[in-house]
């Protein structure tokens, strides 16, 4: 089951959307299917995972992208532990909620979440924001 902020998130992403259109001079633009240039090339993404939307604002400098997985949200949770600091991230919290697991990472300016939702069926739903400071 993905979790009502996961639902929110996406919901309010595809709200904007169509507030704000989509072209590339638009300080906020959405995609979807692929992972957004303004993520650092060397961020982890496990093999086999299928981007949803997309976000980059620009004014703010935040970069959001959601994705599916075929694995439990365990097998995610751990990968992030691993792939994270080994591409050079720190973590800096990692931590369960309710339905949810949070991981807060670092490097340099750029700060990073994940959000990691069981989505039942052995799949899980990931969110992952990056914010320039």
């Amino acid at each position: 089951m993905i979790t009502r902020r996961l639902v929110l998130v996406l919901g309010l992403s595809a709200l904007i959307l169509l507030a704000a259109g989509c072209g590339d001079d638009d300080p906020v633009t959405f995609g979807e299917g692929e992972i957004p240039s303004s993520v650092p090339d060397d961020f982890p993404v496990p093999p086999g995972a299928a981007v949803g939307s997309t976000m980059v604002d620009r004014v703010n400098h935040r970069t959001e992208f959601a994705f599916t997985i075929a694995q439990e949200a365990d097998a995610v949770v751990q990968y992030y532990t691993v792939g994270l600091v080994s591409a050079g991230f720190v973590v800096t919290s990692s931590e369960p909620g309710l339905d949810f697991w949070q991981i807060e990472f670092s490097r340099g300016e750029l700060l990073g979440q994940l959000i990691i939702s069981p989505g039942g069926s052995g799949l899980s739903a990931v969110v992952a924001s990056f914010n320039t400071a």
